[in-house]
């Protein structure tokens, strides 16, 4: 067995065992394939996955990455103590009632190290009470370089420095009241064989008890670890800021921890915590730090600021989505700024342009509706040309008015620095591009005003728009396309308290006047989601504005209850757009900074 083996180890290894068994005693951590202790029922914390699977159903869904240093002082020697652990939590994993969870953990000294990862999967039973079970998978290494006057042929080793386990766990988590939460979690049901000899060494049962007390934004936890007949029990008190994270100060039998965790911008938030661990007459444990760096899925960042017509402006503080849970329900919508894009594209054909004329033009030509925020000045890309090689002698054939045209494209670009004239031509007709040259001055050209470009498409049905002629078919003359930032936003309706069935429900949007814009209702429970397309009750799409919105609902003593007010921003953008096809172009206006020259074969 192992345990002979620790008489014949080193000074130093002798002094590594001794801190870890001060360390178990301690309640840092424990000789179970589970490294981390925390309170199964606490459900604002991401570490109570690690111990009760149950609990997973009653978390937001977030990833945390932590690690955690131990520095441990002895007469004669010390010696490090690293872990790490990772968890990934999924309330609604599979769906509405099973939630995935996955947790990995190691921790590593001199003499040993070893790690478990594990499996997790919960049930939420009604809207207090769940249970969960998962699937570890254990290993433990020792490093026989710290081993001293050991026989090389010791049976110990003679299997090799590490081994692998499997093992089960179980949890229960309820609500028996609305600011109460019990929990319990078992570990190592199967008790697997974790010798290296292999002769029975069996993993001991890990029992966590928990209880949480929510007093407002107060709470007061009181926990406990229970294995191979060791009890270690632990308390806690902690105050919630609001829109900030938390403080708390917990206390077991020989340590004192203090922890922070600050919400930074958006989903994410760090925690910090520090322990100090008395062992007593055998010495002073110097403490430890943990790290951790928490993003909790679908909490966005801060709304943003924006500015709204007089007739809109509402003075407003957009609350977070705080920790304390004293409302029955929690809503919030996914998508918390709209924004609406409405383009009308007019098209003024001349009475001068024949249908000849107008049959040679292209779709692309006389304008396309898109959904993007900008529009640039001609439809083209592409990519800029050289023609400078290409002598500027030639006259290009163009009519007397164009000439005309061209004379005062020419005067605006020496006039206005600002301005910046664009020839776009195909290879054949470099000739009559750089016959242009002529007409808008070569200075213009050698100050950076005048450039020539190649079109180009973005896609092959932008590229077919350009290329096929109108021909004789008819030309809308107006069009108008309206874009949305977002088609639909979903309202999440997840309870956080235990109380009477509901007889109705109401969810209710309304405008920054107090108008009711959109009603949702129900009778019994509230559906858990519900898909808002921007559309009024009456039909028609969302103006521009501050929404606010909250779930009201009537219980079986005929009380009306409601969540707190809950904002979404829409701004709209209107463009308005004309093409005007002439024979007989007008004068560049003042405020133009681009002309763009299409030449076509």
């Amino acid at each position: 067995m192992l345990k002979r083996k620790s008489y014949l180890l080193s000074k130093c290894a002798r002094s590594v065992l001794r801190g870890l068994g001060l360390l178990l005693v301690a309640g840092t951590s424990v000789s179970a394939q589970n490294m981390i202790l925390a309170n199964p029922a606490e459900t604002t914390d991401f570490r109570s996955a690690f111990v009760n699977p149950a609990v997973l159903s009653f978390q937001r869904a977030q990833a945390a990455l932590g690690a955690k240093v131990f520095h441990l002082g002895f007469a004669d020697e010390s010696s490090p103590f690293r872990q790490g652990f990772v968890n990934i939590g999924l309330p609604f994993g599979i769906s509405k009632q099973i939630g995935l969870g996955l947790q990995a953990q190691y921790f590593n000294t001199p003499l040993f190290s070893q790690s478990n990862i594990s499996f997790a999967m919960s049930r939420r039973l009604g809207y207090n009470y769940a249970i969960g079970v998962k699937v570890n998978l254990f290993s433990r290494g020792f490093n026989r370089d710290n081993f001293d006057l050991v026989d090389a042929d010791d049976p110990v080793f003679r299997s090799g420095t590490s081994q692998w386990a499997g093992t089960v766990g179980a949890g229960l988590f309820a609500f028996p009241l609305p600011y109460l939460s019990f929990a319990i979690g078992i570990d190592h049901l199967n008790r697997a064989d974790i010798s290296l000899a292999g002769d029975g060494v069996n993993q001991p049962l890990a029992l966590h008890l928990g209880a949480v007390l929510n007093v407002g934004l107060f709470q007061a936890a009181v926990s406990g670890f229970y294995e191979d007949g060791r009890w270690i029990p632990q308390t806690s008190i902690k105050t919630l800021v609001h829109n900030k994270g938390y403080a708390m100060l917990g206390f077991t039998e020989n340590s004192i921890q203090a922890e922070g965790q600050l919400q930074l911008s958006g989903p994410l938030s760090l925690n910090y915590s520090y322990e100090y661990t008395l062992f007593g007459d055998a010495g002073i444990g110097q403490g430890s730090h943990a790290v951790s760096l928490i993003h909790q899925f679908g909490r966005g960042r801060a709304l943003p600021k924006f500015e709204l017509p007089d007739e809109y402006k509402v003075e407003f503080r957009p609350p977070d989505r705080s920790m304390n849970q004293e409302s029955g329900f929690y809503v919030y919508s996914a998508v918390d700024r709209l924004e609406i894009v409405e383009k009308r594209l007019h098209r003024q054909i001349a009475d001068d342009v024949s249908k000849a004329q107008l049959a040679q033009l292209s779709q692309y030509e006389l304008g396309v509706l898109d959904s993007s925020r900008t529009d640039s000045a001609t439809p083209y890309e592409g990519r800029a040309v050289d023609l400078g090689l290409i002598p500027a002698t030639l006259d290009a054939p163009i009519s007397r008015k164009y000439q005309r045209f061209m004379g005062e494209v020419a005067e605006e670009l020496i006039h206005n620095d600002k301005l910046k004239a664009r020839v776009i031509t195909g290879k054949e007709s470099y000739l009559r591009a750089a016959g242009l040259r002529r007409h808008l001055r070569v200075d213009a050209e050698s100050a950076g005003q005048l450039g020539y470009w190649e079109p180009g498409y973005d896609s092959v049905e932008d590229s077919l728009r350009a290329n096929r002629k109108i021909g004789s078919g008819p030309v809308r003359t107006r069009e108008a396309l309206t874009s949305l930032s977002a088609r639909s936003t979903t309202f999440q309706i997840t309870p956080v308290t235990r109380m009477p069935r509901p007889k109705t429900w109401r969810l209710l949007i309304r405008d920054s006047n107090g108008n009711i814009a959109k009603t949702f209702t129900g009778s019994g429970l509230p559906i858990t989601e519900v898909r808002w397309d921007w559309h009024t009750d009456s039909g028609d799409l969302v103006r521009p504005g501050l929404y606010n919105y909250h779930l009201e609902w009537i219980g079986p003593d005929e009380t009306t209850n409601k969540t707190e007010l809950k904002y979404i921003s829409v701004q709209k953008l209107l463009r308005h757009i004309t093409i005007e096809v002439t024979n007989h172009p007008k004068r560049i206006g003042a405020d133009a900074d681009e002309v763009n020259i299409i030449l076509k074969d």
